[in-house]
C-alpha cells in the first residue's frame, strides 16, 4: 500500500506542530502487511501518523497512541514477521499488542506509559472485507517447518532468503519456524539441502485441519450447568483450549475463562450461531461439574486459544503455535478436539516439552470408525478419548476405537447460547468433558497430573479393553 508521507494534513492533537518538519511524498514509498504474517515496507521521513494509518488499513488494529508523540519513520526492509517489523517501523518508541476476544486486537503506542496510549489512529480508507483462507487437509504442499538446533547460530533470515523462501511463522523460544515457498517443487528442493545443514534439527511438512463442523439449534431446554467461580483468590488448574474462539457474551462460560489467545487473527464470532470453541468450553464444565459431588464452586479456569480466528481451516503449526502458548501461560491440561492422520514431528516435540514440564493432554480419537491412529491423540503422551454411544456401554458406531485410544466419555453435549440450546456429537465432546473430569480430580485431590492421567485412564476407559 502506498503511503502519501505529507505532514500538511496531521492531526496536532496527536503528533504536535510539524509544519517545519522535512516532507515526503514518493510513488517509491509503500508499507505492506501481508494476512500470511509477512511485512515489507520501504518509508522515507514518513510521520508516525501515516504509517500508523496505513497499519491500521492492512492489520485491522485498533491503534492508540501517546498524545505529542512525534517520530518520522525511515525504513527498508523485506518479509519480516510482523514483530521484527514492528521494531523496525517504531524505533525506540514502545509498543504493545492487546488481544480482544469481542472486537480487533489493540496496539498500543507509546513513549512513557501504554496507559498515556489513548489518542485513536483511525484509517483514511474503508476496511475492505477479508478473504477467507482455506486450507485443505492433509499435507500442505509448498510449506516446510523446521526446527534449529540449540545455538546453531543459523541466521533464520538469511537461510529464509537463499532459499526463496518467506517466513510466515515462528513458535517463539523453540526456535521453529514456518516457511513458504512459491510452490511445491521450491520446497521440495529446499527441504534436501536443508537435510544436509547440521544446524538444522529438524525438517516437517505443515499439515491443513478443516475447521469443525457448526452444531445444530434444537428447541430443548439443556440441562443447567450449576456451577460458579470461586470467590478465593487462589491459584485454580488452568485447561487450555485449544480450538476456535470462545464466544463470552451470550454463553454460560464466560466467568470461568482467561483472556482468549489468538493464533490466528480475529475471531468468526457470530450472535447466531455458537462456536464450536464455545461448545467445549461449556463440554468441559459439565465434565468437571460431574466430579464435584455436590460441591458447585471451583477455581478452575479455562484458557481459549483460538487457532482458527475467521479462517475454515488451521494446519498443525498453528495448533502447535497454541499449545506452545498454552504451556507458557500456565496450563495444567490441555484440550483438543481436533486432529489430523499424519504424524508431525514438530507437534509431537511441542506436546513432549509440554508432558516433561507435567502438562497432560488430551485429544479427540476422531469421528471415523477406522481403527487407524489420529494424531495427536495416537502420540503417545496424549490420553487418546472416543465417545461412547448414548448407553454408555460401547463405543459408538462412528468413533475411532483404535488401539491408541486410552479413555471414553458420552459423545454428546449441547450448549446454551443466547438463550438457544445447540446440540452436536463427535469425540470432541468426549475429549472436553474428559479435561473437565480431569481438571475436577487434579483439583479436589491436589494430584499430580501423571496420577490424574493414571485414574482417567483406568477409570475411564473403553469398554471391551481388558480389566
Amino acid at each position: 500500500m502506498k503511503i502519501a508521507c505529507l505532514t500538511t494534513a496531521l492531526l496536532v492533537a496527536v503528533m504536535g506542530t510539524a509544519a517545519d518538519e522535512p516532507q515526503a511524498d514518493l510513488a517509491g514509498i509503500w508499507l505492506k502487511w501481508e494476512e500470511d504474517g509477512t511485512a515489507s515496507a520501504q518509508l522515507e521521513k514518513c510521520s508516525l501518523e501515516k504509517v500508523l494509518q496505513s497499519l491500521s488499513e492492512q492489520s485491522r488494529w485498533q491503534i492508540f497512541v501517546e498524545p505529542e508523540l512525534r517520530l518520522q519513520v525511515t525504513t527498508r526492509f523485506k518479509n519480516l514477521t510482523h514483530s521484527q517489523a514492528l521494531r523496525r517501523l517504531l524505533s525506540d518508541v514502545n509498543f504493545a499488542i492487546i488481544p480482544s476476544p469481542k472486537a480487533s486486537s489493540r496496539l498500543l503506542v507509546y513513549k512513557t506509559s501504554s496507559e498515556k496510549a489513548v489518542v485513536r489512529i483511525l484509517p483514511t480508507k474503508p476496511l475492505a472485507k477479508r478473504k477467507k483462507v482455506r486450507i485443505k487437509p492433509g499435507k500442505i504442499p509448498n510449506e516446510l517447518v523446521v526446527t534449529l538446533e540449540p545455538g546453531s547460530g543459523i541466521d533464520i533470515d538469511a537461510l529464509a532468503a537463499e532459499l526463496g523462501a518467506k517466513i510466515v511463522g515462528k513458535i517463539d523460544g523453540l526456535d521453529i519456524y514456518r516457511l513458504r515457498f512459491e510452490n511445491e517443487q521450491q520446497a521440495g528442493k529446499a527441504e534436501a539441502l536443508l537435510e544436509k545443514n547440521e544446524g538444522i534439527a529438524s525438517v516437517d511438512s505443515n499439515y491443513g485441519i478443516t475447521r469443525p463442523d457448526t452444531l445444530t439449534p434444537v428447541g430443548l431446554a439443556a440441562p443447567p450447568l450449576n456451577l460458579r467461580p470461586s470467590s478465593a483468590d487462589d491459584d485454580g488448574i488452568v485447561i487450555g483450549l485449544v480450538d476456535s474462539s470462545v464466544q463470552r457474551q451470550g454463553s454460560q462460560v464466560s466467568d470461568f475463562l482467561l483472556q482468549e489467545i489468538s493464533m490466528a487473527g480475529a475471531p468468526a464470532d457470530s450472535s447466531d450461531q455458537v462456536n464450536h470453541g464455545t461448545s467445549m468450553a461449556e463440554t468441559i464444565l459439565r465434565g468437571l461439574s460431574a466430579t464435584l459431588d455436590g460441591e458447585q464452586e471451583t477455581s478452575v479456569k479455562i484458557l481459549p486459544i483460538d487457532v482458527y480466528g475467521q479462517s475454515e481451516s488451521t494446519s498443525t503449526f498453528e495448533v502447535a503455535q497454541g499449545v506452545q502458548a498454552a504451556i507458557e501461560a500456565g496450563a495444567d491440561i490441555i484440550s483438543l478436539s481436533l486432529g489430523s492422520d499424519e504424524q508431525n514431528d514438530l507437534m509431537r516435540a511441542v506436546i513432549q516439552s509440554g508432558t516433561s514440564s507435567g502438562v497432560l493432554f488430551l485429544a479427540a480419537a476422531g469421528n471415523e470408525p477406522t481403527g487407524h491412529p489420529v494424531y495427536p491423540a495416537a502420540q503417545s503422551e496424549v490420553i487418546g478419548v472416543t465417545a461412547l454411544n448414548r448407553s454408555g456401554r460401547s463405543v459408538a458406531n462412528y468413533a475411532n476405537s483404535g488401539n491408541f485410544v486410552e479413555a471414553a466419555a458420552p459423545g454428546a453435549g449441547v450448549t446454551v447460547f443466547n438463550n438457544q440450546t445447540f446440540y452436536g456429537t463427535g469425540t470432541s465432546f468426549s475429549t472436553a468433558y474428559v479435561a473437565g473430569v480431569a481438571a475436577g480430580i487434579a483439583s479436589a485431590k491436589g494430584l499430580p497430573m501423571a496420577e490424574v492421567r493414571r485414574m482417567i485412564t483406568t477409570e475411564m476407559k473403553p469398554p471391551g479393553t481388558g480389566p
